[in-house]
């Protein structure tokens, strides 16, 4: 039986959009004269959140009073998983404002960790796109020289040249697709910066935000697909490997992956991966990636890249028993648990606790070094409101795009 909806006039609901729509821009241009780490600057912060959250909710009303079906048939859609994924980490951002608000107060006495604390976040906070939108700090526009650099490490590292055609190899879907249609994909984002991607992982020589070792090679047919917590990239190993098979996979000179597929119910599981082929995501599902060298990107960014669409995931539903309900239609439970040393155990139990306890083989493996707990869960979160899981999403309103005008593959 078809469940009831309430009969809501739409007048209010788009004079409501409307409304916040003005309030957000009116905050953030007051907000832009409180640049520093201040109390201001967090309450300004949070403030926003609180604006943009109310009117994801507005969003939310709508989408679900235009949709012909039930609302739990609306709650299957791709629309709506990314609404509650949007919503869910706006509430998460402003428990984390509020945090660094009174974390700074307790710093006020200690010059040294108020410095600290300031350059940690002041990329991940004050980027066009994300946090009070201050233009003028963060990582700023990507320079092409750069990225261009980046994605020719990528094609000679991993031989993807094809030596007749303009093709370039894809080990996702381990086949050739035009060069023109290949990205080169970070798998830490470019636009969290360099400092927060030492913050979370330490410092290497030479930097590895632009590094092959962060990237791989990504068709913009499948690049759509990438985060949106559709599938992970896993290492190819049973479901639930023996001690013995784990470690010999971790002291492999080229670890080997495989494509996991995570939300069957997305509704493009038998659709092509590509234009050039029949295979589809459910038949990709669990097949290893085919790469043509032995180079690999580093584990601690693939890893990374999971633990975010993991969240993502969980996120993107609506569930009273809350995120580990939605999880619980995994293959292959417990999840891989080698991130290594270099990502610290605090940062990874605030993910952890976001994606339910019974996930904890995420933190196997962790470092024990201390650093900023929720510093990967504030990344985690920035990560998904700024990057829709489907960029052809039309929920979204576009009213501020004259301050948040970044192109959006500048994230990757």
């Amino acid at each position: 039986m078809s469940q009831k909806r309430p009969v809501e006039s739409p007048e209010p609901l788009e004079q409501e959009q409307r409304r916040l729509n003005d309030e957000i821009r009116v905050t953030k241009r007051r907000a832009k004269g409180h640049g520093s780490f201040n109390a201001q600057f967090w309450a300004n912060s949070q403030e926003l959140e609180i604006l943009r959250l109310q009117r994801t909710e507005t969003d939310r009303k709508i989408s679900l009073r235009n949709f012909p079906g039930t609302p739990s048939e609306w709650e299957q859609t791709e629309k709506a998983k990314d609404i509650f994924q949007m919503i869910k980490a706006q509430q998460t951002t402003i428990k984390l404002y509020q945090r660094r608000a009174d974390e700074l107060d307790a710093t006020k006495g200690d010059k040294k960790n108020k410095r600290s604390f300031r350059d940690a976040f002041m990329k991940l906070f004050t980027t066009s796109k994300m946090g009070i939108g201050i233009s003028q700090t963060g990582t700023g526009t990507r320079d092409s020289r750069q990225q261009s650099a980046f994605r020719e490490e990528l094609i000679s590292l991993g031989d993807a040249k094809h030596p007749k055609y303009d093709w370039l190899w894809c080990p996702i879907i381990s086949d050739w697709c035009e060069a023109t249609t290949v990205q080169a994909a970070h798998l830490f984002p470019h636009m969290h910066g360099q400092e927060v991607m030492d913050s979370i992982f330490g410092k290497k020589t030479p930097p590895e935000l632009f590094s092959a070792r962060n990237g791989m090679l990504v068709p913009m047919a499948v690049e759509r697909f990438f985060d949106s917590g559709k599938f992970v990239i896993c290492p190819d190993l049973p479901d639930r490997p023996a001690l013995a098979e784990l470690l010999a996979w971790i002291r492999q000179d080229s670890r080997e992956y495989r494509l996991k597929i995570l939300d069957l119910t997305w509704d493009k599981l038998d659709h092509p991966l590509s234009p050039n082929t029949t295979e589809t995501w459910r038949s990709r599902d669990g097949k290893k990636l085919e790469f043509r060298t032995s180079f690999r990107p580093a584990a601690r960014y693939l890893y990374f890249h999971y633990c975010i669409q993991i969240l993502r995931r969980a996120w993107g539903h609506n569930s009273s028993r809350g995120s580990v309900s939605v999880l619980e239609d995994e293959a292959g439970r417990p999840f891989w648990g080698t991130p290594g040393r270099y990502m610290p155990k605090n940062m990874l139990l605030a993910l952890v606790e976001e994606v339910g306890h019974e996930y904890k083989g995420l933190l196997d493996g962790a470092g024990s070094n201390k650093s900023e707990p929720t510093l990967l869960l504030e990344v985690a979160s920035a990560q998904i409101k700024t990057r829709p899981a489907l960029k052809d999403v039309d929920w979204h309103p576009e009213d501020e795009t004259d301050e948040d005008e970044d192109d959006e593959e500048d994230s990757y």
